[in-house]
């Protein structure tokens, strides 16, 4: 699995869509929400410690959009920018996610609940509870 749009992409769609630049923008735009997707998959197997493991996490995706943002398809820079924000409920304090989850982060509310889980303090800062609050 791959979860950088890269050079290695890149060349792929340019090679499958020769002709026309609309068809490889379609095609990166459909590796691009592939790679999110990946990538949020992929933190559902590990467990981040609060702030470090976040931090890092986040300046991995900053580096991720960096990579896409050159290919210059908006909606793909939307994408990792949300990420990018997502990450967030992985380096605020316990009390700051209600504001978080509720504000910024709304449209994706379901998904960051389920992120929450993977806080390492999701038990001991009962996180836990402040989420089963936010949904009360």
């Amino acid at each position: 699995m791959h979860l950088l749009l890269n050079n290695n992409a890149m060349k792929r769609i340019s090679s499958h869509y020769p002709t026309s630049s609309e068809n490889r923008t379609t095609a990166a735009l459909i590796e691009g929400s592939d790679n999110t997707n990946s990538l949020i998959q992929h933190w559902k197997r590990f467990t981040f410690d609060r702030p470090s493991g976040g931090l890092r996490l986040k300046r991995d995706v900053l580096e991720y959009a960096d990579c896409v943002r050159r290919f210059k398809i908006p909606t793909v820079d939307e994408k990792f920018s949300l990420l990018g924000t997502m990450v967030n409920v992985f380096i605020v304090a316990p009390e700051s996610l209600p504001t978080l989850v509720d504000g910024t982060l709304r449209d994706v509310r379901d998904e960051v609940l389920r992120l929450i889980e993977l806080r390492d303090d999701y038990k001991k800062a009962k996180v836990g509870n402040i989420v089963n609050s936010m949904n009360g």
